[in-house]
């Protein structure tokens, strides 16, 4: 990750990349590790396949639902709370299983973060009632 953040040509490819996906409204902004998200340690083990027939020879991977719950843990953001319950219609997660999960989580050492994930995890209690 240190060489691909030190790579300009990196950075360029992002900002021209950004310029083609701009008329479509989506766009990149940052690249982490796992170790500087809220994240399962094991997140690996629970990928979930991306099928998409017109891409034959490409296999593409994505986060689990309860780990993209996780991610969305980092901040107290509304559009990060209105994605969670989004997120949690597409995922059985009983009480039980929530503990699991918050117990689970790996939170950064950033006091603002590990606060933001206190208070999302109570928030997200009252949401799987």
């Amino acid at each position: 990750m240190a060489s691909i953040e030190a790579d300009d040509a990196f950075w360029d490819a992002i900002e021209k990349t950004n310029d083609q996906l701009q008329s479509s409204g989506l766009y990149m902004t940052h690249l982490f590790t796992d170790s500087q998200i809220i994240i399962r340690p094991n997140w690996l083990e629970h990928l979930v396949p991306i099928r998409l027939q017109q891409l034959r020879f490409l296999n593409l991977f994505r986060p689990s639902t309860e780990d993209l719950i996780l991610t969305k843990m980092m901040r107290i953001d509304p559009q990060d709370r209105s994605d969670i319950q989004f997120l949690l219609q597409h995922v059985s997660l009983e009480a039980e299983k929530l503990e699991q999960l918050l117990t689970s989580a790996h939170i950064p050492e950033v006091p603002e973060i590990r606060d933001a994930f206190q208070q999302n995890a109570t928030w997200l209690r009252h949401q799987v009632r």
